[in-house]
């Protein structure tokens, strides 16, 4: 990044970010996040743990009959989690 003129603050963050090697780190902790929003209360009930591994969110479900539910809409669970991240971070969701 030049520093011939003023930046804005975002611009000087994600390079800093970049810099460090921090992105994945915080995508993965977005990710989760906006897992926990988007699921809502009921799936989230369900829910024992949601984690990241490379460009494949993992969630433990409890519930068997809950479990193949969201995985027989996986695809549309993973295109609304990337819309609401604003971009593709999830390539696959492991419902386990």
């Amino acid at each position: 990044m030049s520093t011939d003129s003023p930046q804005p603050l975002g611009d000087v963050l994600q390079d800093v970010i970049d810099r460090l090697g921090m992105r994945d780190k915080i995508d993965e902790a977005r990710v989760v996040e906006t897992w926990a929003t988007i699921a809502g209360d009921r799936v989230n009930a369900v829910t024992e743990s949601v984690w990241m591994k490379g460009d494949t969110l993992f969630v433990k479900i409890s519930s068997a009959a809950w479990r193949q539910e969201l995985h027989m809409n996986r695809r549309a669970w993973r295109n609304r989690l990337n819309d609401a991240l604003g971009r593709e971070i999830v390539d696959k969701i492991m419902f386990r």
